[in-house]
């Protein structure tokens, strides 16, 4: 992994202003024709931009490198081969959580995630983060679906159906990435947080209510252009680490303190994978028997 020098492991903070800082985060992989316009709109609107680049094979990297040389409140991270957008959020989150850690940033302080390839469009931005200052404790833009396709309508509908079971509260668009949150109740997500591929948004947003946050996901958003890159394998993953999320935010905090964490991240779901497939198996004998 690779950390730009336009700002010294996170050193240089801007001066403290009355409202919440603003944090931009934009994870990037082969964004190269489009990643700069947006950044161009975006980095007058927060205080601090950190982009990450997820191995991308084009010029991404270049490109962003060229960008910052007068961005002084920017900065890239980049990971040598791609490993996900999951694992990109994980390491910006990381990045916010240590800033905290060193007193550079405060618990109330905002994060904002915004993609690279235009679907989000920083005009929006202040009605996203309306809510946050009016109480809530996150928020998920939901998005015009005008420019997307039936199928994609059909499946986010299942894909916010299966969130509400596990998370506890009705979402209208579990799979946005066009969100904001405290940096406090992100934090504190992020000990029951894993994120493959894709998974990142709907964990998160399961996660976040279980923990007892508040969330409001009703403010629409523009989405300008239609893009997408999920795959039927990605579908198949965030419908599994629903429940997952669930499981490790529900019981991790009720274990006690000494238990070992892997514990209810492996070997209680398994035990009981397990025990349900036993059972499974015992009915299906008892019948045929």
């Amino acid at each position: 992994m690779i950390e730009s020098p336009a700002i010294p492991t996170i050193a240089k903070t801007p001066p403290r202003v009355a409202r919440p800082r603003l944090i931009a985060v934009m994870p990037a992989f082969n964004e190269a024709a489009t990643i700069e316009g947006v950044l161009d709109h975006l980095y007058p609107l927060v205080d601090r931009l950190l982009i990450v680049d997820d191995g991308s094979a084009d010029n991404t990297r270049e490109v962003v490198f060229r960008w910052l040389e007068d961005k002084p409140h920017a900065q890239l991270i980049s990971f040598n081969k791609n490993r996900g957008m999951s694992a990109a959020y994980y390491e910006a989150f990381q990045h916010i959580s240590r800033m905290v850690t060193l007193g550079q940033i405060d618990a109330n302080d905002v994060v904002a995630t915004v993609d690279a390839d235009g679907q989000h469009d920083p005009a929006s931005l202040a009605d996203l983060l309306r809510p946050i200052a009016d109480g809530a404790d996150a928020v998920i833009g939901q998005r015009d679906f005008r420019l997307y396709p039936l199928y994609k309508r059909a499946g986010n509908w299942v894909m916010s159906a299966w969130a509400s079971i596990w998370g506890g509260r009705r979402f209208a668009d579990v799979e946005s990435g066009y969100r904001a949150f405290r940096i406090g109740a992100l934090i504190d997500c992020l000990q029951y947080y894993k994120g493959y591929k894709y998974s990142e948004t709907v964990e998160i947003a399961v996660i976040l209510p279980i923990l007892g946050y508040k969330i409001h996901d009703t403010t629409i958003v523009d989405i300008p252009v239609f893009r997408s890159n999920t795959r039927l394998k990605d579908v198949v993953i965030d419908l599994v680490a629903m429940p997952c999320a669930a499981w490790r935010a529900g019981t991790m905090r009720r274990l006690p303190i000494r238990l070992p964490r892997w514990i209810a991240y492996y070997a209680l779901p398994v035990a009981l994978a397990v025990g349900a497939a036993a059972l499974l198996v015992a009915g299906v004998t008892a019948l045929r028997g």
